[in-house]
């Protein structure tokens, strides 16, 4: 491995913990020697790519990665708005696109229809990777020892229909492999529902593309999401994912 792939390496943990980590634990979690990761620590504080803890022992990403993160982030609204704004127009319904960040997704554009939903997502909101369509839709493009590190021990309970089991969980992101699409129906939100596939987007990174609505709608609106998701993600077996909306339950009335 290269200096920059190591580097890369602790950069891909540091954003994955939910706090600081000491040289320690960078080594046992990127497999490193203890002396390699000191010395890429010295290099990428001194750019400030990472700092030390305010609240402790340990390192976290610094503020040299924001020039990175702001011209990415322009480049993925640049490269996607136009579908975006074309699936919403299709299907009159809400239209997201959301990326991985550290542990969870967040929402990184959205295009709001005629019969827009107030107040439920806006952009910059982070959703649990466990308990939403557009979680599930990135997970499904990462091979299963992945997905482990990057579950939580303990899986949230958002509402009733949220899947805390773990091997519920995995055997999920199997059937959305196999279809190409997640479906949500009340698992994070009541009264929301959405259809999302993921996909290595045009900048290169994986990203997700929910049709979002509400649960009204959906039984309606279901197969419409599906087929003009399709046209942004060939790979979406039509009649699989059809199958997939059609046996899921039915939220209460």
């Amino acid at each position: 491995m290269t200096d920059i792939g190591r580097a890369t390496a602790v950069l891909d943990v540091l954003a994955e913990s939910r706090g600081p980590l000491t040289l320690s634990d960078l080594a046992a979690r990127t497999g490193l020697p203890r002396s390699t990761v000191h010395r890429l620590i010295q290099a990428l504080e001194h750019e400030l790519y990472v700092v030390g803890a305010a609240e402790g022992p340990g390192y976290v990403l610094g503020p040299g990665l924001l020039k990175f993160g702001m011209n990415a982030h322009l480049a993925l609204l640049a490269a996607n708005r136009g579908r975006l704004a074309s699936l919403a127009r299709e299907v009159n319904e809400n239209v997201e696109l959301a990326v991985f960040s550290g542990r969870e997704v967040v929402v990184a554009d959205q295009i709001a229809s005629a019969e827009r939903l107030k107040g439920v997502t806006k952009v910059g909101r982070s959703f649990s990777l466990h308990a939403s369509c557009i979680g599930w839709a990135l997970l499904a493009q990462l091979p299963d020892d992945r997905v482990e590190r990057l579950l939580p021990r303990r899986l949230e309970r958002y509402t009733e229909r949220t899947v805390t089991d773990r091997a519920a969980v995995l055997a999920g992101l199997d059937e959305t492999r196999r279809s190409g699409i997640a479906i949500d129906i009340e698992e994070h939100d009541l009264g929301i529902c959405a259809v999302s596939t993921g996909m290595p987007g045009p900048t290169g990174a994986l990203q997700a593309v929910a049709v979002v609505m509400p649960t009204c709608r959906f039984r309606g609106k279901a197969e419409l999401a599906v087929r003009c998701l399709k046209r942004l993600n060939p790979v979406i077996d039509t009649e699989a994912a059809l199958r997939q909306c059609r046996d899921r339950p039915a939220p209460r009335s």
